[in-house]
């Protein structure tokens, strides 16, 4: 999505995109702020549903209460949307070398923005989600498990259906949250656990700025989109990587100490906190652990 959204702030500019997928549409939760999705610059038509709360339940005996202000995009059909707009081609295995794109003997040459996903070392994280029929409820729900060290699992309700997913180290169908309804569809893949990278004019997975604990990566493109191809493009990424290199040193720590600091919600249990601005589970477990 981050090279299609990259292509459509251009589009004055006929861009040429490269996608090495055969088909456009990459499902996955979506689940961003407000101000997000105001910086992604497209139609509220790709806005499945808004959400002003989210429950945590930790070890099935704690609640925790979040007010805020998210959304779930629906990525499928933006990405779609994004591809019919622009000149894409597809399914290509080009390569970046400079300010040049190779590909099938052939060379571009130009403002190239990179946007080929997380090139090295990664700690990775399993991923799966079920689309189930519509569910009656208003809020979305998190449960975070001692078993389930550094994952977590979720039920996201929406007009057309139910999301319902795990990630995990290990088996992520073992935390699948139980809901009785009929399943529609199943996705899921693998999500890099990483410290930000600079590359010049990047976007994406390709830059790892992607939150560590809840592996988004729209707030990331969202941000970038802002300063591609401008002078302040390293101010903007040097920021964001101070914060999502914090993220990750956080998550490591929580890691290892899964279980004590998840038993800290004790002392949260029944109580509501207000997150208006950009908000990570992984700042909340780090106040579970001091």
């Amino acid at each position: 999505m981050a090279g299609l959204l990259a292509g459509y702030k251009f589009r004055d500019y006929n861009p040429l995109i490269f996608d090495r997928r055969r088909t456009p549409g990459k499902k996955c939760t979506g689940i961003i702020s407000y101000s997000t999705f105001l910086n992604l610059g497209v139609s509220k038509e790709f806005v499945d549903r808004y959400f002003k709360d989210i429950e945590i339940i930790i070890n099935n005996k704690y609640h925790v209460y979040i007010k805020t202000n998210v959304l779930r995009l629906n990525r499928e059909k933006l990405e779609i949307w994004l591809s019919n707009e622009l000149t894409v081609k597809r399914p290509v295995n080009a390569s970046i070398n400079g300010n040049i794109v190779y590909y099938n003997n052939e060379k571009f040459t130009g403002d190239i923005i990179d946007a080929s996903g997380w090139k090295g070392k990664a700690k990775w994280i399993r991923a799966i989600e079920y689309e189930l029929s519509p569910i009656n409820e208003e809020k979305i729900t998190v449960y975070i498990d001692n078993n389930n060290p550094g994952g977590f699992s979720w039920i996201v309700p929406l007009p057309e259906k139910t999301l319902v997913g795990s990630i995990s180290y290990s088996d992520p169908l073992r935390y699948i949250p139980k809901v009785n309804s009929k399943v529609l569809g199943i996705h899921g893949g693998a999500i890099p656990r990483v410290k930000p990278k600079f590359s010049k004019n990047a976007i994406g997975d390709s830059t790892g700025l992607i939150k560590t604990f809840t592996g988004g990566g729209i707030f990331g493109i969202s941000e970038i989109l802002q300063v591609l191809l401008t002078d302040k493009y390293d101010e903007k990424f040097k920021k964001l990587s101070k914060e999502v290199s914090k993220q990750y040193h956080l998550t490591s720590l929580l890691e290892k100490s899964w279980r004590i600091s998840l038993n800290m919600g004790l002392f949260y249990n029944e109580k509501t906190i207000y997150a208006d601005k950009e908000f990570d589970f992984h700042s909340l477990l780090f106040r579970f652990s001091n």
